[in-house]
């Protein structure tokens, strides 16, 4: 049986993963869902794989989505690039690591590797998210701003303006 508080880490494991050292790790399990036909996983997975990781990042900074959009605010993909080194499988355990690479003053450019929980390397990507309302670019917030910048100063990392 597992206690209370163990279920609450586990709980916040799975919703929004955790920063150490300036970079976001968020854990996933790769489903029969992801694969084809070879119990392969999907190359476009990896994209959405990077996605809940980014959004887990977020929501691990207590910015959430939902809020975001009330506020008539988003954040859309305008750049996106995959190097693949290494197949997953169905089942594997993986890790969706995200580093914030430089916060502009409408854009978020990051890094983001998808490995096995042994450390190896599956997927690279470099993505760039910008900020908009309207369907127009907006500064970043400055919640975010402030949110993002006393996260990355814990990991040495100068995200610059």
């Amino acid at each position: 049986m597992v206690d209370q508080a163990d279920q609450s880490t586990i709980m916040t494991a799975i919703s929004q993963g955790w920063f150490e050292e300036g970079k976001h790790h968020y854990p996933l399990l790769a489903q029969f869902e992801d694969t084809d036909a070879g119990g392969i996983v999907y190359h476009a997975n990896y994209i959405s794989y990077a996605e809940r990781g980014r959004t887990a990042m977020l929501r691990a900074l207590d910015v959430e989505m939902n809020d975001l959009v009330i506020a008539d605010q988003g954040i859309v993909i305008t750049s996106l690039s995959i190097d693949y080194k290494k197949p997953s499988f169905m089942g594997d355990r993986l890790m969706v690591t995200t580093i914030p690479v430089h916060l502009g003053a409408s854009k978020l450019k990051l890094k983001q590797l998808v490995t096995g929980i042994d450390g190896e390397l599956r997927a690279s990507l470099d993505v760039t998210g910008a900020f908009i309302s309207q369907n127009r670019p907006i500064r970043v917030p400055e919640m975010v701003r402030e949110k993002l910048n006393t996260q990355m100063m814990n990991g040495n990392q100068n995200l610059g303006e």
